[in-house]
């Protein structure tokens, strides 16, 4: 797995229920949907989550 310091992440923001329906597993860290290597949560709302993480397309899979 890819892994990157907290200060090369940032925080993104998904829709709580759509992550939870789509993913079997949220530990973290993980790479999710391969596109996103997600680090930790940061805060859950009632509709939304925030983790901090990276967008691996952005990356080109280094």
């Amino acid at each position: 797995m890819i892994k990157f310091k907290d200060t090369d992440c940032y925080p993104i923001q998904f829709d709580l229920f759509r992550l939870i329906a789509i993913s079997d597993n949220l530990t973290f860290p993980m790479v999710w949907q391969d596109k996103y290597y997600l680090k930790k949560v940061i805060h859950i709302d009632k509709d939304s989550i925030l983790i901090l993480g990276r967008n691996l397309e952005l990356e080109g899979h280094k």
